[in-house]
């Protein structure tokens, strides 16, 4: 899909601006603390990727309290980690990434103390992560934000997917050529805030399937703040509820059935009255209906003939033997 026209600086900045107050309206003005060590916080952001900051804080909480110190985390299995961190996404692949950070620390320093890690440069800082293996730009970008407070905008997967959907982001770009992209609209001190709501618009379950479905026509920013209008009120299909509606009428209502059910029924009745009038019919109904029995066969009354002739000759075979 082909991107939409260049921004100026200042005009990435009224429309971060509006967008920021559009995601304050749904999800608050408050923002979480974080103040945690070195180390913590590098196990945090693996939890925090791709992730809501309320679930990620309640994995990284029950990690911590399952095991005695980060040692016993940096002997786990990846398995027994993935357990522990469940239901986060990818959630074996975090278990992965923790226990490598810790393994080259530890074999680094033969400690777990990295403070040291805060009195670096940018520059330096970004050559020292680049040696731990396994290690994702998100984590990276999250931890020199947060640990030595440059001005970067970190995306991970989830929220670079938000923020194409709503136009803030070409949809050519990755996570960290997109951060650049809107880091001139964003002060150093509102990086912090933009990101912790796209991250809440990212993962609220009532919109992860509409940022699978990117639209055909290229977007501006412009368009960011009407997007998000659109995403909490999608538009209403009324051309097909109209088509609806007229359909509805050319069928006949439902009050008409039951008369249409009554006259079947009437024809129903009349039927038997007009078969009930054979003469046979009439016959059959009033010899039942006279005797209350019904008629027995005409070899009756010729057996009953043949037993009083038998009689009457056998009375009269007696009456010559007395003589």
């Amino acid at each position: 899909m082909p991107t939409g026209k260049v921004t100026k600086a200042s005009d990435k900045a009224q429309i971060c601006k509006k967008l920021v107050s559009g995601l304050q309206k749904l999800y608050g003005k408050s923002l979480p603390r974080l103040d945690m060590p070195v180390l913590e916080t590098f196990i945090f952001a693996i939890c925090l990727e791709d992730n809501g900051w309320e679930a990620a804080d309640t994995a990284f909480k029950k990690l911590i309290a399952s095991y005695f110190d980060l040692n016993e985390i940096r002997v786990t299995s990846v398995l027994e980690l993935e357990e522990v961190l469940h239901p986060l996404r990818d959630a074996d692949w975090k278990g992965l990434r923790i226990r490598s950070i810790l393994r080259h620390v530890f074999e680094s320093t033969y400690t777990f103390e990295f403070e040291k890690y805060r009195r670096l440069t940018q520059e330096v800082a970004v050559k020292t992560l680049k040696k731990i293996p396994d290690i994702s730009p998100f984590v990276r970008d999250f931890s020199l934000q947060h640990i030595l407070g440059s001005h970067i905008v970190c995306l991970d997967a989830s929220m670079l997917k938000a923020c194409q959907w709503l136009g803030v982001v070409p949809v050519d770009m990755d996570a960290t050529s997109a951060g650049e992209h809107l880091k001139p609209g964003l002060k150093k001190s509102d990086v912090t805030e933009f990101c912790y709501l796209i991250r809440c618009l990212a993962t609220d379950p009532k919109y992860l399937s509409r940022f699978d479905d990117m639209p055909e026509e290229p977007l501006d920013m412009e368009q960011a703040s009407s997007r998000l209008a659109e995403l909490q009120n999608p538009p209403r299909k009324t051309a097909k509820t109209t088509s609806e509606k007229k359909t509805a009428t050319s069928k006949p209502s439902k009050k008409s059935e039951p008369g249409a059910n009554t006259t079947s029924a009437a024809n129903s009745k009349k039927q038997p009255k007009s078969t009930a009038t054979s003469p046979s019919t009439k016959a059959a109904s009033s010899t039942g209906a006279t005797k209350g029995k019904p008629e027995k066969p005409a070899r009756s009354t010729a057996k009953k003939g043949a037993a009083k002739k038998k009689a009457a000759s056998t009375a009269s075979r007696n009456v010559k033997k007395k003589k």
